[in-house]
């Protein structure tokens, strides 16, 4: 993981946000949402419900923002994302990323909870 490169990955779901460290430590931390979004030079979005959006004043200039919600039109606003400085958008992955996507976290969940 990035994390045992030196990366701050945080993970945030809708009860938690969680700060994965070097060695596989993982640990509860109280930042909100935008404070993980706000800090991060990667933005990766995954929400299955249409209604859920990532704000676009949130994303930091000169980030990467990357969308693999599939089924409806995405987790940011495409019409504006774009308009963040040295933003680099990518606003769809294919089914085989996203698999492995998926498979990544059912391995962290596993892990985290063992």
């Amino acid at each position: 993981m990035l994390s045992g490169r030196g990366a701050r990955v945080l993970s945030a779901d809708d009860r938690s946000v969680l700060e994965f460290g070097p060695g596989g430590r993982v640990r509860r931390t109280d930042l909100s949402l935008e404070e993980c979004v706000r800090a991060s030079d990667v933005v990766v979005s995954g929400v299955p419900d249409p209604d859920f959006r990532v704000p676009t004043e949130w994303i930091r200039e000169g980030s990467t923002v990357i969308n693999v919600a599939s089924g409806h039109g995405g987790n940011f606003d495409e019409g504006t994302v774009g308009d963040v400085p040295g933003v680099t958008y990518v606003p769809h992955v294919g089914r085989v990323t996203v698999a492995a996507l998926q498979y990544n976290l059912i391995c962290l969940h596993k892990n985290y909870h063992s």
